[in-house]
């Protein structure tokens, strides 16, 4: 346990010094559209949960479409006082390097209503910083599911050494009824053993008479 979170923290720590995020542009139901982009030091599917786990806590769901997951009317503080609709897509950085991956953004107004850096500065200066901040947000998802992991693993072992304790128990109830079995049994062949010397104490006494 020590050790996930000593790991945990030097990630974090770590993260301060990853590439800020940049403008790009993508291809988008064979349009091209501006979309911000960063490299997260995760695998897809541990972005693509932080992501999903984070805007669904705020109460939005995403729905896939055109190679991007898409949450319509989100409202967040950290871009602006208006409802937009976020195109995220999440895919590996490269053959060499698995555990980076290419977290791609797109903000619209609704509609085919997109963002662009001429357009909409201020907003895209914001969709910047909230993906930079991403970062984190993906180390504590990350962390937090290790953590649960690690909790199930210890709650099993609990429940299993009880489990254990239990049987154990048994076992000596078992053991104990055992012995006393084996003890009356014993009592039993010795007491059974003397009759037979005394039937046949009888037994010879009558043989010898008939004689």
């Amino acid at each position: 346990m020590k050790r996930i979170l000593v790991c945990t923290a030097l990630l974090v720590l770590s993260l301060t010094g990853i590439a800020q995020s940049s403008v790009t542009t993508v291809e988008h139901q064979k349009v091209t559209r501006e979309a911000i982009m960063n490299d997260i030091p995760f695998s897809e599917n541990v972005i693509a949960e932080a992501i999903k786990d984070t805007l669904q806590k705020l109460g939005y769901k995403g729905k896939d479409s055109k190679g991007f997951t898409v949450y319509r009317d989100v409202k967040l503080p950290a871009l602006g006082n208006d409802a937009y609709d976020l195109y995220f897509s999440v895919d590996k950085k490269s053959k060499k390097e698995k555990e980076v991956s290419r977290v791609t953004m797109m903000v619209s107004k609704g509609a085919d209503n997109f963002i662009t850096e001429k357009t909409d500065p201020g907003l895209v200066h914001n969709a910047k910083t909230f993906l930079n901040h991403l970062h984190h947000t993906v180390a504590s998802y990350h962390h937090s599911q290790k953590l649960a992991e690690q909790e199930e693993v210890v709650s099993k072992i609990e429940k299993k050494i009880i489990t254990l304790g239990e049987e154990a128990d048994d076992l000596q109830k078992k053991k104990k009824k055992l012995e006393k079995e084996i003890e009356d049994n014993s009592k039993e062949q010795a007491d059974q053993q003397k009759e037979l010397e005394k039937q046949r104490q009888v037994l010879s006494t009558l043989k010898g008479i008939n004689g």
